[in-house]
């Protein structure tokens, strides 16, 4: 079992370029603290344009964390998975990543082979959630 988080986390909806077929396939989610460093690693090694949609934050679908005011039609569904990776001389690093539940199978595939290669695949932790849109912020109960 992976240490828990705060419940909520900033994060930043974007899209890249590219020749997928699916808008969705498009879509990132990608923690703020982590963002100016991900887009320079997108553009630059990547060669991939970056477009920030919006910033806003992530919540655990735990009824404790909502009040009645919140209009499910307005939150996107997206998965945090969290997983222990072998890192530097073989400490254990933790891996925390945002996808939209839609594309969830292709991007775990994606995550899990670039990441570890040809290691036996880790124990991977998901956590049903929601993007927040900026203007359905107050269906969040105050931590």
């Amino acid at each position: 079992m992976l240490t828990p988080t705060t419940a909520r986390v900033p994060l930043v909806r974007c899209l890249l370029d590219g020749t997928e077929e699916s808008m969705a396939a498009r879509v990132r989610f990608v923690p703020l603290n982590e963002f100016e460093l991900w887009r320079h690693l997108m553009e630059a090694r990547h060669r991939r344009v970056v477009r920030v949609q919006s910033v806003s934050v992530w919540v655990a679908e735990d009824p404790s964390l909502w009040n009645s005011s919140v209009l499910t039609e307005e939150l996107e569904p997206v998965l945090r998975v969290r997983l222990l990776r072998p890192g530097l001389l073989g400490v254990p690093t933790l891996v925390e990543r945002f996808f939209p539940v839609e594309t969830y199978p292709l991007a775990r595939q994606a995550l899990l082979r670039h990441l570890l290669g040809r290691e036996p695949e880790p124990e991977v932790e998901t956590t049903p959630g929601y993007f927040v849109p900026p203007g359905a912020q107050q269906g969040i109960v105050a931590a």
